[in-house]
C-alpha cells in the first residue's frame, strides 16, 4: 500500500484547501508540520483566528544562567510554598465558574466507584480538578452542523482530522463539554460568527478519560442565543480492532494483503473517531470530507457532491471527497470508509424511477449553491450517484433490472402489488434509492442475494409506511473483521465478509436467517435513521419494532417461507418460555440505561407490537407508524410518542396508550383461563405463576402425596397446593388489557374481543365443541382450559390437524409444555396432545414439539420413566421418518422440519438413525461418497459420534481444529462442538474439557450445555467447573454475565434437590456481580425441574406404559 504522501508535508498549502467557514480559512490537513524552534515567537494564526494551543513563552537566551547556593535554596522554598498554597486552594475552593455543579452531585448520579459514600471530586489528565461532575453533557450548547474532514493514511495508520462544529447557545456560559476518546487534540478555536468575526481566547482545556469529555474554560461569555464555531484538530491512530476508526485487511485474489479504514460506531462510540456531541438526542447533519488516494475510494451516508485534485506525491495523486450534507443524524450514525474495493450496482425496480442518473462524463463536478440538498427531490437536477467511480470506472458492474431465482418478486399484503399497495394510502410514491455492494472482486458475485433483497425490503418498505426514502442510494460494503454480522446506517450498511456465503454452503434456516438480517437493516434505514430514539434506555423498542418489521415486510417477498413460524419460535413462544420460569422484569424495569439489553426484552417487545398490530388492525397500524416517521422526521422519539399517536389512529375507541403502558411497565404475563360450559364461555385473567415450589423445601416431599394440578370440568381450573404460612399482603397488580382473538370448530375466521379489567362471559352456538382463544398466537399470553375442551381441541387435532393454522399448533403445543412444567396442567394432557406429530407436515409446530422433548430429555435423563418415555418419542419419529427421508431435497418446509426430526431421533438415541449417520459420514470418508448436506450436517456429526467409534470423535475435533483458522464457518464450528460434547466416552469428555479454556465464551458455553446433557458427563462438567473456577474467574472476570452464562450451561438442566443445592453453593461464591442476575434466574429455572419431576415422573411413567403399545 502506497503512502498517499499528504501526511508527510511535501505539498505547497496553496495547492488545495480543506475547510472555509465564513471566510476564516483553516490551516490544511496534513500540511507541513511547524519547524517549532524557528516559529517559537508566532501565534498558532490561520487568516486571523488564534487558536488556544500551547505557546512557549520564554525569551531565547544565550550562554549558562548561575546563582549562589543561598538564592537557590531560597528560590526553591518560594516555589514549594507555592505550591502548597495552589494545592490548599484547589482543594478547599474549586474552580470558579458557571459550571453549576462543580463541588455537588447531580440528581440520581450514580458514582463510578464501588464505594459510592465518598465525593466524587475527579481529576483531569494534567491534574487539575475537572469542573464538570455530571455523566451527561451539558444541554446549554446545541450542534447546528458538523464539517468533519479526515485523512487516514494506509501504510503509517496515522489519522490527521479536523471537525468544525456550529454551535447555538440556549444560555450564557463561559464553558464547553464534548465527547473524545483516543484523540489528541492539537490546536483548538472558538469563533463568533456574523460580519465581524473573531476568535475568543481559550483560557483552560481539561480532558477526563474516565467519561471521555473534553472541556473548554473561554474567556469571555458566551451569549444567550448567539451563534459561535468550535473548530478543533487532532491526530489519531487506526484502530486495530473493529470500533471506532479502525483499520482492516483483506487478501486480493493475487494473494496480496490489502488495508482498508472504516469506522464501527456503536452507541456512545463516534466519539472515537471524531470530537463529538456523542449523546443519541442529539442531531445535527453533517458535512463529511475524506482524502485518499487515487487508488481508493470513499464511501459515507450520502453522495460524493465533489472530488477534488489537491496534488501529488511521488507519482501519486491525492483527492478529496467531499459529500453531500446529510440529514440531522445523532454522531454515532455517522459513517465512513476508505477502500480499494470493487463494485456492483442494482437500480430500482421498474414500478420506480431512478433518484440519480449514470456516472457523470467529467471530473471535478462541482458544489452546488445548496450543500443540505440530502433528497432527490431538493435539486431539480439530481447529483452524480459517486464520483468515484469515474476513477473506477473499469469496477462497475451494472446488474439489469432482472428477477433472480433468490428473490420472488415483490408482492404487497393481501397479493397487492407495490402500486395498489401506494394508492391504498392515498399517496404515490414514484422514486427509489440505487443499491450498490462494495467488496474485493472475488466477493462479488455473492452480492445478488443481499442487493436484491434489501432493494424489495425497502420499497415495499417506503411503500407500505407511505414515507419516501430520504437518500438517493444504499451502500453495502463487506468489512472482513466486522463483529456483528450487519451495522447498518442510513444510507451506508457495513456487512462481515463471512456474511456472503455461498447459499449451497449453509443451511436452509441460516440462508433464511440471512435474507431476515437483511431485512431488518432495511428497516432500520426508517426507525434508526429517519427517526431514532431520544435516551439509550429506550432502545429495546426500536430493536422490538425491528425484529417485528423484518418478518413482516420479507414475508410479501418471501410467500413460501415460514416466516410467521419462524417469528413465534425465535421470539415469541421463546420469550413466553422464559417468561413464566425465570422471573423476569418488567421491560421498564429491566432495561439497562447503556441500551445493552438482554435478547428477551427484544423479543417480548417484538411479541407486543405483533399484539398491537392486531388490537387496531393492519391500516391502522401501518398509518401510525408512517404517522410516527412524519411527525419525528430526523429527529429522537419515544415510546409515548407512538403510544400517542397509536391512541388517536384508533380514534379513541380504544386506550392504545394505556395498554401498552401497563404491558411495559408490569413483569410478566397474563394466564387466561378459559372455561367453556355449554354455550357460555368465561375467560378471566391473572398473572402467570408456576405452581409453589415444595419439593425444594420438603425433604421427604412425595409427589404422589400432593394433589395434582385437576382441571375440574365444573369449576374453574385452579393449583391445589399446601397453604403458605406468609400472610404478607401481596401489592395489587393491575390487570392487563389487551385483545383476544378466537376461533371455534364452526367458524375458522378469528372472532376479536377486549379484555380489561374486567373478566369477560359471552355465549357460542349450541353446537360450538371447542374454542381456541389467541388465534394465529398475536397475542402474549398463555391460555389454560377446562378438561372437555382440551380434550375436544386434541380429538381435533388427532383426526384434522389441518382444521388449525400451524401458528395456532405452535400455540396449542406451546401452550401446554409450559403449562406442564410449571404444574398448572396435567402432563397427560401434553402426552395426549403429541400423540398427532406424526400427521405434522409444518416445520414450526413440530420444532417447537421437538425442542421442549429435548429439554425433557436431559431433566429427565435420570428419572425411573426416561427409557419407557425414550421407546415411545423414538416409535413417533421413526413414522416420522418414513415419510421425510433422509435426502435433502423437497420444499422450504420439509428442508427446515427433517434436520429437527433426524437430530431428535438421534439424541434420543434411535439405533437406525444413529446407524444411518454414521454410515453417511464413512462413505463420504473413505469411499468417495457424496459431500454431506449442510442441513444434515450436525444430524451426522452427532450420530457418529454416539456411534461409539472413535475415529469419528477423531475426525469431527480434527475438522473443528481446521475450521478454526477461518472466520467463515461459525455454524459448522459450533455444530462440531455440540457433536464432540454429546460422546457418551467419559475420556473422550474429559479431553474435550481439557481445551475449553482456550476457547471463546460461545464456544465454552456450547460445550459445557453438550456435555452437561448427557447422563454420563453432568457431574464431569461440576468437577470441571469447581477445578477450573479460578482460571475460569481470571479470563472471564469476577461476577461478569459471560462467567454467569458458563456456570448456567453446566447446572440449568439440574432436577434433584441434589442439584439445586449444588447451584445454591455456586451462586454464593460467585459474589457480586452484573452476572448474579442470570444465576439467579438459572435457581428458578433449576427450582422449577426439581418440582415438575417431583410431580410429573410417576404420572409420566404410568402414562407411557399405558400408551406405549396402544397405537
Amino acid at each position: 500500500m502506497l503512502c498517499c504522501g499528504f501526511c508527510c508535508g511535501n505539498m505547497s498549502k496553496r495547492d488545495y484547501k480543506v475547510a472555509t467557514m465564513d471566510g476564516i480559512e483553516l490551516e490544511p490537513l496534513g500540511g507541513e508540520k511547524i519547524d517549532k524552534e524557528k516559529d517559537k515567537d508566532k501565534e498558532k494564526q490561520t487568516n486571523g483566528v488564534t487558536f488556544g494551543g500551547e505557546s512557549d513563552g520564554r525569551q531565547t537566551r544565550q550562554g549558562v544562567a548561575v546563582c549562589s547556593q543561598r538564592r537557590a535554596l531560597l528560590v526553591a522554598g518560594i516555589v514549594l510554598g507555592s505550591l502548597l498554597l495552589t494545592a490548599l486552594i484547589i482543594a478547599y475552593a474549586g474552580p470558579q465558574n458557571d459550571c453549576s455543579c462543580a463541588g455537588k452531585f447531580s440528581p440520581g448520579y450514580e458514582s463510578d466507584e464501588e464505594n459510592d459514600t465518598q465525593p466524587f471530586n475527579p481529576i483531569a489528565t494534567n491534574g487539575e480538578a475537572y469542573p464538570w461532575l455530571e455523566l451527561a453533557l451539558p444541554t446549554f450548547a446545541r450542534p447546528l452542523r458538523y464539517m468533519v474532514t479526515i485523512h487516514p493514511n494506509l501504510t503509517t495508520l496515522d489519522v490527521k482530522g479536523q471537525v468544525t462544529i456550529d454551535l447555538f447557545m440556549e444560555k450564557e456560559t463561559n464553558f464547553l463539554v464534548l465527547h473524545i476518546q483516543d484523540l489528541n487534540v492539537t490546536d483548538r478555536a472558538i469563533v463568533t460568527t456574523g460580519g465581524k468575526s473573531y476568535a475568543i481566547k481559550i483560557v483552560k482545556v481539561l480532558e477526563y478519560p474516565p467519561r471521555q469529555q473534553f472541556y473548554i474554560e473561554v474567556k469571555e461569555k458566551l451569549k444567550k442565543k448567539f451563534n459561535y464555531t468550535l473548530n478543533l484538530r487532532w491526530y489519531s491512530k487506526l484502530n486495530p480492532e473493529p470500533e471506532g476508526f479502525y483499520v482492516d485487511q483483506y487478501e486480493s485474489s493475487n494473494g496480496m494483503e490489502r488495508l482498508l479504514a472504516a469506522t464501527v460506531f456503536r452507541p456512545n462510540s463516534a466519539r472515537r473517531a471524531f470530537p463529538c456531541f456523542d449523546e443519541p438526542q442529539i442531531r445535527a447533519p453533517f458535512r463529511i470530507s475524506v482524502f485518499r488516494d487515487r487508488f481508493h475510494i470513499g464511501l459515507s451516508n450520502s453522495i460524493v457532491h465533489t472530488t477534488e485534485d489537491v496534488g501529488f506525491y511521488m507519482g501519486t495523486g491525492l483527492l478529496r471527497d467531499d459529500f453531500i450534507e446529510t440529514p440531522p443524524l445523532p454522531a454515532d450514525a455517522i459513517a465512513w470508509v476508505v477502500s480499494d474495493f470493487q463494485r456492483q450496482s442494482l437500480q430500482p425496480s421498474p414500478a420506480y424511477l431512478p433518484t440519480t442518473p449514470a456516472p457523470a462524463g467529467a471530473t471535478g463536478y462541482k458544489k452546488s449553491a445548496q450543500l443540505n440538498n440530502y433528497t432527490q427531490l431538493k435539486e431539480k437536477k439530481p447529483p452524480v450517484r459517486n464520483i468515484t467511480a469515474l476513477t473506477h470506472s473499469l469496477n462497475i458492474n451494472l446488474m439489469k433490472n432482472v428477477n433472480t431465482t433468490a428473490i420472488a418478486p415483490i408482492a404487497g399484503t393481501n397479493g397487492k402489488n407495490l402500486t395498489s399497495l401506494s394508492q391504498s394510502t392515498g399517496t404515490l410514491i414514484k422514486r427509489a434509492p440505487s443499491y450498490t455492494f462494495y467488496a474485493p472482486r472475488d466477493l462479488l458475485p455473492r452480492s445478488s442475494f443481499i442487493l436484491h433483497t434489501a432493494r424489495d425490503v425497502l420499497e415495499h418498505l417506503q411503500t407500505w409506511l407511505d414515507t419516501l426514502y430520504p437518500l438517493t442510494k444504499v451502500d453495502f460494503v463487506a468489512l472482513p473483521s466486522l463483529d456483528r454480522n450487519i451495522i447498518s446506517s442510513l444510507g451506508l450498511v457495513t456487512l462481515k465478509t463471512a456474511f456472503l456465503t455461498d447459499p449451497t454452503s449453509i443451511t436452509t434456516q441460516e440462508y433464511q436467517k440471512s435474507a431476515l438480517q437483511v431485512a431488518e437493516a432495511m428497516v432500520r434505514q426508517f426507525f434508526g435513521g429517519i427517526t431514532s430514539r431520544r435516551v439509550l434506555k429506550d432502545v429495546w423498542l426500536w430493536e422490538g419494532l425491528i425484529k417485528y418489521l423484518g418478518i413482516h415486510s420479507l414475508s410479501p417477498q418471501q410467500t413460501h417461507w415460514p416466516l410467521r413460524e419462524m417469528y413465534l419460535l425465535k421470539m415469541a413462544t421463546a420469550a413466553l418460555d422464559i417468561d413464566a420460569i425465570q422471573g423476569w422484569d418488567s421491560i421498564m424495569n429491566g432495561t439497562k440505561h447503556d441500551g445493552n439489553n438482554e435478547e428477551f426484552f427484544i423479543q417480548k417487545t417484538a411479541a407486543i407490537f405483533s399484539m398491537l398490530h392486531t388490537a387496531i388492525g393492519e391500516d391502522r397500524f401501518r398509518s401510525c407508524l408512517g404517522g410516527f416517521l412524519k411527525i419525528n422526521r430526523f429527529k429522537t422519539a419515544e415510546p409515548t410518542d407512538l403510544w400517542t399517536i397509536c391512541t388517536k389512529k384508533a380514534n379513541g375507541s380504544k386506550n392504545i396508550k394505556d395498554m401498552m403502558t401497563l404491558w411495559t411497565h408490569q413483569p410478566g404475563f397474563p394466564l387466561l383461563t378459559v372455561t367453556k360450559l355449554g354455550n357460555s364461555v368465561s375467560i378471566t385473567q391473572r398473572p402467570f405463576k408456576p405452581a409453589d415450589f415444595l419439593a425444594i423445601h420438603d425433604e421427604t416431599y412425595d409427589g404422589n402425596n400432593y394433589n395434582k394440578t385437576v382441571v375440574n370440568v365444573t369449576e374453574a381450573p385452579t393449583t391445589v397446593a399446601p397453604k403458605t404460612t406468609n400472610k404478607t399482603k401481596q401489592p395489587t397488580q393491575m390487570k392487563w388489557i389487551f385483545p383476544i382473538t378466537y376461533i371455534t370448530d364452526i367458524n375458522n375466521v378469528s372472532e376479536t374481543l377486549w379484555l380489561q379489567n374486567i373478566d369477560v362471559t359471552f355465549n357460542v352456538p349450541e353446537n360450538v365443541k371447542w374454542i381456541k382463544v389467541n388465534a394465529l398466537q398475536t397475542g402474549y399470553y398463555r391460555v389454560l382450559y377446562n378438561d372437555d375442551n382440551w380434550a375436544n381441541l386434541i380429538e381435533e387435532l388427532s383426526n384434522r390437524p389441518d382444521k388449525f393454522s400451524s401458528e395456532d399448533r405452535i400455540g396449542l403445543l406451546s401452550d401446554s409444555f409450559t403449562l406442564c412444567h410449571a404444574n398448572l396442567l396435567p402432563c397427560e394432557i401434553t402426552m395426549n396432545m403429541i400423540q398427532y406429530l406424526p400427521s405434522e407436515t409444518n416445520w414450526g409446530p413440530m420444532t417447537v414439539a421437538l425442542r421442549h422433548l429435548e429439554k425433557w430429555r436431559r431433566i429427565l435423563k435420570y428419572s425411573e420413566c426416561f427409557l419407557m418415555l425414550s421407546e415411545f418419542i423414538k416409535m413417533k419419529l421413526a413414522t416420522v421418518i418414513e415419510k421425510i427421508g433422509w435426502n435433502d431435497d423437497g420444499d422450504d418446509a420439509k428442508r427446515l422440519m427433517r434436520p429437527e426430526v433426524l437430530l431428535s431421533s438421534v439424541l434420543w438415541e434411535d439405533i437406525d438413525s444413529i446407524t444411518k449417520a454414521k454410515n453417511m459420514l464413512n462413505q463420504f470418508l473413505y469411499y468417495n461418497g457424496t459431500a454431506i448436506p449442510p442441513n444434515l450436517r450436525e444430524v451426522v456429526y452427532t450420530g457418529s459420534i454416539l456411534s461409539g467409534e472413535y475415529i469419528f470423535w477423531q475426525h469431527c475435533w480434527e475438522r473443528f481444529i481446521t475450521l478454526q483458522r477461518t472466520s467463515e464457518s461459525f455454524v459448522e464450528r459450533m455444530q462440531l462442538l455440540r457433536a464432540l460434547g454429546r460422546t457418551k466416552d467419559a475420556w473422550l469428555q474429559n479431553r474435550l474439557l481439557s481445551h475449553v479454556t482456550m476457547l471463546p465464551t460461545a464456544e465454552v458455553v456450547q460445550v459445557l450445555q453438550a456435555i452437561a446433557g448427557t447422563p454420563t458427563g453432568g457431574a464431569m462438567a461440576c468437577r470441571f467447573l469447581q477445578a477450573k473456577w479460578f482460571e475460569l474467574e481470571s479470563r472471564l472476570g469476577h461476577g461478569t454475565i459471560s462467567f454467569a452464562k458458563v456456570i448456567s450451561a453446566i447446572t440449568q438442566y439440574g432436577a434433584t434437590k441434589f442439584d439445586y443445592d449444588e447451584l445454591k453453593s455456586l451462586v454464593h461464591r460467585f459474589g457480586r456481580g452484573h452476572g448474579m442476575e442470570v444465576l439467579n434466574m438459572t435457581l428458578s429455572s433449576v427450582a422449577s425441574n426439581v418440582e415438575w419431576v417431583a410431580r410429573s415422573q410417576t404420572s409420566l411413567y404410568k402414562w407411557v406404559e399405558s400408551n406405549l403399545h396402544s397405537h
